[in-house]
């Protein structure tokens, strides 16, 4: 498989503050600027180089495209004592998400469990940044959206499931914490940049022709770019899944994003991405969202928790590795690693680095030069 591309190495300090000047002068208030730039750093500093930087294409596309209202705050539109219902407004999802979050963590302090709907949101990017605000509080978090359809129901031709992030952890001690970060899909928008950028092809035929069914692993033929971007791309093909587990985990996700979500929109209703790059799309990129926190000290003993989650973690970290692997290890344990850091070095894709720069940041008269200019005056100013 070829390699994901080249990188870039800079200060999370500089481009945390890039992402939320640039936000801002999109029309974004000091908090939307915020939540947008702290979830966004999250998975750059977990070293996500697809849920980094390149992400926030996704919500500059809506923007551009009048789909998303970067003035209006997502609010309660109904709850109860243990669950709630956001409205995104049509706001992006980070500010959605970051609302559902610190309102689920709020509930299951009080009630041991709480579960908060999103809907009428844009994209949230990497979930991993909500988990974790869960997490730093001691608590189980299992989180999800649905999104443009873009995948085949298992045996079938025909995009009309989503491509969804699912995120759940747990409490953790003085060991990598149980950290589920996944793709219920086999390949993203990101996967078909990266076969006409870098020739990168999949790592099983998971690419359907939309004439013929034939099975493939190249996206590269199907790839329809949108100019000005480097992360997002439209794509002719279907998507095929690769196995059960996966489409019945998708379905399960719909069930909980959409299907029970008051005000939820299933995937074949979401605006397709090709819907979007033409101007055709009337809605928000997102049906549904939700996040489920659990306080496990209402259960007993959160010391107790944390020792069991560090026993798990040493007896898997000192299991026997297969010949030529590189050893057991928790996933997601060098992402903590350095977000528990606090890591300054980041590295972002080189085709996602330019296309901010040039074209969102560019928009706005701002360049590189001149947003580290005016970074490294505040930092004087603070210092």
């Amino acid at each position: 498989m070829a390699a994901p591309g080249k990188t870039k190495k800079t200060n999370a300090s500089f481009l945390k503050y890039c992402l939320k000047r640039v936000w801002m002068a999109e029309g974004a208030s000091e908090e939307h600027g915020e939540a947008v730039a702290d979830a966004l750093m999250t998975g750059i500093r977990q070293g996500k180089l697809n849920q980094g930087l390149g992400v926030y294409e996704a919500i500059d596309i809506m923007n551009q495209m009048g789909l998303l209202d970067i003035k209006a705050e997502p609010a309660i539109v109904d709850e109860g004592e243990t669950w709630a219902v956001y409205d995104g407004k049509e706001s992006t999802g980070y500010w959605t998400l970051t609302k559902m979050t610190q309102t689920a963590i709020e509930k299951a302090k009080k009630h041991g469990i709480a579960i908060v709907f999103g809907y009428n949101h844009n994209d949230a990017g990497s979930f991993g940044s909500y988990t974790w605000m869960a997490a730093q509080q001691d608590m189980v978090a299992l989180t999800s959206n649905n999104s443009v359809p873009m995948c085949s129901p298992l045996g079938g031709m025909g995009n009309v499931i989503s491509v969804p992030p699912l995120d759940a952890i747990g409490p953790y001690g003085e060991k990598p914490p149980v950290w589920m970060s996944t793709k219920l899909c086999e390949w993203y928008d990101a996967d078909t940049a990266q076969a006409i950028l870098q020739g990168t092809k999949l790592k099983g035929d998971f690419v359907i022709d939309p004439d013929t069914g034939e099975l493939s692993n190249d996206l590269a033929p199907y790839a329809r770019p949108i100019e000005g971007y480097g992360r997002v791309f439209d794509q002719s093909a279907y998507q095929a899944l690769g196995e059960p587990r996966t489409y019945m985990l998708n379905l399960w996700n719909e069930l909980m994003t959409a299907i029970i979500n008051p005000k939820g929109v299933i995937a074949p209703e979401v605006p397709s991405l090709t819907e979007i790059a033409a101007g055709e799309a009337k809605s928000t990129s997102v049906g549904g969202s939700y996040m489920l926190v659990i306080d496990p000290s209402h259960f007993g003993p959160i010391e107790e928790v944390k020792r069991k989650s560090d026993a798990l973690a040493t007896a898997i970290e000192n299991t026997q590795p297969l010949p030529n692997s590189r050893g057991c290890r928790m996933p997601g344990a060098e992402g903590w690693k350095s977000l528990l850091s606090n890591a300054e070095d980041c590295e972002v894709l080189d085709s996602h680095w330019a296309p901010f720069f040039d074209t969102q940041a560019g928009r706005h008269g701002f360049t590189e030069e001149s947003l580290r200019a005016e970074w490294e005056a505040e930092q004087a100013k603070q210092a």
